[in-house]
């Protein structure tokens, strides 16, 4: 009994040390993968901001003179950096994830660093620069009189969540079947260009036709926008957010990405 009882003692600090190891091992992948991507001369790391930033300004700028064709207070603008900026997310989290295992293979010698460390570290690089960058054109915006301020901002951060799980989930299962499978790589691609008019960035559920609407909200992408542009503008509506669709879709990708991983990293070829 005194030694079930000190094993339950020792529980709390066994997570406590374990959560300590991974937060250190997540940091350090995300510096290390910053010293990859951008390097550390001229304008640098700064790149992580100004890539994502520049996109989102363009396509701003082009819905600048857009009609409000969104009704109520759901403004052009707002409405295309929620749509984009959250979209840029998906799309370089899903796109980056093939090719991963093998650009990172030297990493795997570690025995504390993992596929799921590296994919999440990438995943929270992507987001980080995203969220900075949209905060940046969004307080533009709002100081500008163009967007107002998120009428329930803890849903809006909520449906931000939900689609980094989302993304996060989709680049775990994109990693692990396009390892060695080049060709079937070529292709996730043009399918996320193909996925970003049908997801449902750039239009409300509300404004669409029963049929196309019910075949959109098949798409789960599709819940997370309306999740966001409810927490963002007051007129917004929430009856095609089906959470428990979404949740079922978040769970299923991301134990399917873990369970892929874990049988892909058995063929991982060591030099």
């Amino acid at each position: 009994m005194a030694s079930v009882s000190e094993d339950l003692r020792s529980q709390p600090g066994v997570m406590r040390k374990g959560l300590r190891i991974q937060s250190r091992v997540i940091g350090a992948l995300m510096m290390r993968e910053l010293h990859t991507r951008y390097g550390r001369e001229n304008i640098g790391y700064l790149w992580l901001i100004l890539e994502p930033l520049f996109l989102a300004t363009a396509v701003g700028l082009i819905h600048a003179r857009s009609p409000n064709h969104f009704g109520g207070d759901i403004k052009p603008v707002p409405a295309a950096l929620i749509g984009y900026c959250n979209f840029m997310t998906f799309r370089s989290m899903v796109s980056r994830a093939e090719g991963v295992l093998e650009n990172n293979v030297s990493l795997f010698y570690h025995r504390t660093i993992t596929p799921f460390d590296v994919l999440l570290s990438r995943g929270l690089l992507e987001q980080a620069g995203t969220l900075v960058a949209f905060c940046l054109l969004m307080g533009v915006a709002m100081a500008t009189g163009i967007a107002n301020p998120p009428e329930r901002p803890l849903i809006y951060v909520a449906g931000v969540a939900a689609l980094f799980l989302l993304s996060w989930g989709t680049s775990m299962v994109v990693c692990a079947i396009t390892h060695e499978r080049r060709t079937l790589g070529r292709v996730i691609h043009p399918l996320i260009y193909v996925l970003m008019p049908l997801s449902g960035a750039f239009f409300t559920m509300h404004a669409l036709p029963k049929q196309v609407r019910d075949v959109l909200l098949s798409i789960p992408l599709a819940h997370c926008y309306e999740m966001m542009r409810y927490g963002w503008f007051k007129s917004a509506k929430s009856v095609y957010i089906d959470l428990a669709y979404l949740g079922g879709w978040i769970l299923g990708l991301i134990l399917l990405g873990l369970l892929l991983l874990s049988v892909t990293r058995k063929r991982i070829h060591m030099p």
